[in-house]
């Protein structure tokens, strides 16, 4: 099944080309944490951490499926 992953933050649709071909749901939601935790990365290069951002996973019909809170994806200490 072909899933979408768009970022949103703020309300707002900031990048949604990644698609990929993933054989169920739960390798989507694994695949939006390493996603997700590479965006972080990036960002603390700049200083800045997007705990509020999140990742939405859309299936081949359009359908929203899961959300993926970056929050959920890191612990910070």
């Amino acid at each position: 099944m072909l899933y979408r992953f768009m970022l949103i933050a703020d309300g707002k649709t900031l990048y949604d080309d990644v698609v990929a071909e993933l054989p169920n749901l739960e390798t989507a939601c694994f695949r939006a944490v390493r996603i997700a935790r590479d965006i972080i990365a990036e960002e603390a290069k700049s200083g800045n951490i997007p705990i509020g951002w999140s990742i939405t996973i859309i299936d081949e019909t359009g359908e929203l499926v899961a959300t993926m809170p970056f929050e959920n994806t890191v612990t910070l200490h």
